[in-house]
């Protein structure tokens, strides 16, 4: 894919669907704009719970997480 998009005068573009749908851009949700070289942007979405999870594993420690640690990673949906 290969566009061209307007700029607003507040600095907007707006991403057409096929665009967002093709990285699993949502409405609401957030993105992160990284600058590769003097003339390329890229955006990247944040990795789920899920695929951070397949990337990293499981602790190899073996001291056990503390009752707050432990309630600090399920609130973020990581244990």
């Amino acid at each position: 894919m290969n566009h061209t998009y307007s700029i607003t005068s507040k600095g907007q573009i707006t991403l057409p669907k096929e665009l967002r749908d093709a990285v699993g851009l949502k409405p609401g949700g957030q993105a992160k704009i990284v600058q590769l070289d003097a003339h390329t942007l890229a955006i990247r979405t944040p990795l789920s719970a899920a695929e951070v999870r397949k990337l990293v594993g499981k602790p190899s420690h073996k001291q056990p997480l503390t009752a707050k640690e432990q309630a600090r990673l399920a609130t973020r949906g990581l244990v």
